[in-house]
């Protein structure tokens, strides 16, 4: 008898989404003169504006629109891991927590994570104008490798670091638990961003209930 395991794996899914210029646009112009007349926070963030956590509760339909792509997509997500794994599929109601960040040139995250939210996602409402040929990772998504030491197996091994350029319409889904920051952004028209944790908790199954998270 063999068995062959990957265990433990780390997944993650990038989406570019579809016929969202409409919500993006209304994003933009809301976040933009938030950014521009409020203070923001400071978190994992060196520079750039960051705005209070509460995006999922804002009623507005761009932002109750950005929220349902959001829990959609990690939904798909979850069905996806779930099913890779052979395990059968389970309902969940999901609590969500959302905040924007606007960076301009020279602006970063610091190495962080989420180890609260049982998933993780950032969606880009516009991505900026990252000059990639003078700064090739401008505002890039780095994710770190979760494994802690060791040697690496040769041919096996990724890399410490993986790392996503944004698109304006890309949405990003990985664990909470995964360190991630986000390179020196290097462009003259904002990059605006928003990030959201999610935490999943069971509900009993009736005839009535999916098994994505809602």
């Amino acid at each position: 008898m063999e068995q062959h395991l990957v265990l433990f794996h780390t997944p993650l899914s990038v989406y570019d989404v579809a016929n969202v210029e409409d919500m993006n646009r209304e994003l933009r112009e809301r976040l933009s003169e938030e950014a521009r007349t409020t203070p923001g926070m400071r978190r994992s963030n060196a520079g750039g504006w960051h705005s209070p956590a509460d995006l999922a509760l804002r009623t507005e339909p761009c932002y109750r629109a950005v929220m349902k792509l959001i829990v959609d997509h990690v939904g798909a997500t979850q069905s996806k891991a779930v099913a890779a794994m052979g395990l059968p599929p389970s309902p969940w109601r999901v609590a969500a927590e959302a905040w924007a960040m606007v960076m301009h040139n020279g602006d970063y995250t610091i190495a962080h994570e989420h180890g609260d939210a049982h998933w993780s996602s950032t969606y880009y409402v516009d991505a900026g104008d990252a000059d990639l040929e003078r700064s090739p990772d401008s505002g890039a998504l780095a994710v770190l490798d979760p494994r802690r030491g060791g040697r690496p197996i040769p041919g096996l091994d990724p890399g410490s670091t993986f790392t996503i350029r944004p698109r304006t319409g890309m949405l990003v889904v990985f664990p909470g638990w995964l360190q991630h920051y986000v390179h020196s952004y290097r462009g003259t028209r904002p990059r605006i961003s928003i990030a959201c944790n999610l935490t999943l908790s069971p509900v009993e199954r009736d005839a009535s209930t999916s098994s994505a998270p809602r």
